[in-house]
Parts: structure tokens; sequence; C-alpha cells
């Protein structure tokens, strides 16, 4: 009976602190092509689907617009509910 009583708490502590790291969400914030360099977008514009999310910097000289990717491997575009072209502030990051 003792050992029951420590060992249920240190049980359920171990399955609370197990169960804040299962969630497998994907929680990127999106990837854009730089120049060949994949670099991630330190917030997330896009939400929704039906169109490719697109992305331009504010204060980019040449304004280009970047398509935003789901992951580093910069081959699947995130979606968004959005046609527009979503403006970021700053500049583009450099590599």
């Amino acid at each position: 009976m003792k050992k029951s009583k420590v060992m249920i708490p240190v049980m359920t502590l171990g399955l609370a602190v197990g169960l804040a790291f299962a969630n497998t969400a994907n929680q990127s914030n999106g990837w854009i092509d730089l120049n060949g360099t994949p670099t991630q977008l330190s917030s997330d514009p896009c939400t929704g689907t039906g169109n490719d999310c697109k992305v331009r910097f504010e204060e980019d000289p040449n304004q280009q617009v970047f398509e935003v990717y789901t992951d580093i491997t910069i081959s699947d575009v995130k979606q968004s509910v959005s046609s527009e072209t979503y403006i970021l502030p700053g500049t583009p990051p450099s590599n």
C-alpha cells in the first residue's frame, strides 16, 4: 500500500509530461525560398485553404513576391484563404 501511494503521483506526473510533448500539429510559420536558401518566416500570415500563400516585405526595394511553403524542403506551397499577397513588415532576411 505504501508503494502505490508514492507511485501513483509519480506515474501521473510522467503521463502529464509525456502528453505535453505529444502535440504533432504542424506549427510552422512557413518558409520562403530566398535566393535558393530555405528561410523560415517569423510569423504565419497564411490561414485557411483555397489559394497559394504569397508574401512580400514592406521595405523590400525590389517588391519581390515570395511563395510560402509548409516546410524546409520548399516543395509544398502553403495554402491561404485569401488570394491577396500578404505584406510583412521590414525587409527580407539576409542569407
